[in-house]
């Protein structure tokens, strides 16, 4: 009998875990750090409806902020629109007194703002969830997370001045930058946070990660960052038809000619954003072969060969984007071929910052050891 309660008392003792006490309260999420993760997929969400806003040219559809003309709702008729311009005629934008917007075009916009208004309440309980673990996770988790909270409030105040300002090409790359820039402050969060609270996984770890590789990939998604900019601000600017439209005369060529004549500030953006296209190729292929070689593990190589893989369809759906103009009477771009290209930057941005952070993971780690 001795014998028998002796092993169910180390059963229990074995099997039994307090629960995880923080401040006399019971943690409610164990493995806390999907909350950053589920945040970062809010997050490309509202990049994406930011690109349906801009594909759909519905950018200014909303005049005042927060609100939408005057009211918390989409459904403006054009005589509330008009209405609305007679009472604030200073927030007449570009199109004039006489344009009215579409329901689905004011819809896009009160959308968007929808999901900034309800990822904030979800980074308030992420925030405090932090502040609440910062024992466990460590500070510096928690400092990372009050950065990207300052860039989601910082990200709501440009998008108000983009509007303010009419969604002038250098306040639309602004607001694209920052999105970026949040979002991948959250990705930093999460994989931080999952190691400092339960290690990452052995496949996604990697043991023999280095300074150089990790340093190139931070650099290659710099660089792309910068050409999704460039387009942002082309795509808001009206310089889309700068280099002509259809095949060949359009793309690849621009204005039919190999190396144009820059008589105009849109050729010149669009014969450099297209070159920069060509030599980021490159990069990519080359840092693609460099990890393949150096990095032991399926996880990064298979997200390289996924940024790889985006990054040159991408590429293809741009020259598609102006063939396809071509073959309109009208001369119009495709509202989805603008939107796929969009999201397709921003998600190879987003997939090579993933690689990064763990590979900076990973290498603390190493360095702990």
């Amino acid at each position: 009998m001795t014998i028998l309660n002796s092993n169910i008392n180390i059963t229990i003792e074995h099997n039994y875990k307090e629960p995880n006490i923080v401040k006399g309260y019971m943690r409610i999420w164990y493995r806390s750090h999907i909350v950053p993760f589920l945040l970062t997929v809010m997050a490309i969400l509202i990049i994406a409806t930011g690109a349906w806003i801009r594909v759909n040219d519905a950018g200014e559809s909303c005049p005042d902020w927060p609100q939408c003309f005057g009211t918390w709702t989409f459904d403006v008729s054009e005589d509330e629109q008009a209405a609305y311009w007679e009472e604030h005629p200073e927030e007449i934008d570009s199109r004039g007194a006489e344009h009215r917007y579409t329901s689905y075009q004011i819809f896009t916009e009160w959308f968007h703002r929808l999901l900034v208004g309800t990822i904030g309440l979800f980074m308030i309980y992420s925030h405090y969830t932090a502040w609440s673990l910062r024992e466990e996770i460590g500070n510096r988790v928690y400092q990372l997370h009050f950065i990207a909270t300052f860039l989601l409030i910082l990200q709501a105040i440009v998008g108000a001045i983009t509007v303010d300002m009419d969604n002038a090409p250098w306040t639309v790359a602004m607001h694209l930058s920052l999105a970026l820039f949040f979002t991948s402050s959250l990705i930093a969060v999460g994989f931080y946070w999952w190691e400092n609270q339960s290690k990452l996984p052995e496949n996604i770890y990697v043991s023999n990660a280095t300074d150089e590789i990790r340093k190139i990939v931070g650099i290659v998604g710099l660089i792309v960052l910068i050409q999704l900019v460039v387009g942002a601000f082309l795509s808001s600017g009206y310089h889309r038809s700068a280099c002509g439209i259809g095949f060949m005369d359009g793309w690849p060529l621009c204005g039919g000619k190999i190396i144009p004549i820059f008589n105009q500030v849109g050729v010149l953006i669009q014969f450099v954003h297209r070159s920069f296209a060509i030599v980021v190729s490159g990069i990519l292929l080359w840092t693609n072969r460099k990890i393949k070689s150096e990095i032991e593990n399926s996880v990064i190589t298979g997200l390289m060969h996924s940024a790889l893989a985006l990054y040159h369809i991408n590429l293809l759906l741009g020259g598609w984007y102006i063939i396809s103009a071509g073959y309109s009477s009208e001369t119009v771009f495709s509202n989805s071929i603008g939107l796929t290209h969009s999201l397709l930057g921003s998600l190879t941005f987003l997939v090579l910052m993933t690689i990064y952070f763990i590979l900076t993971t990973s290498i603390q780690r190493t360095n702990k050891a």
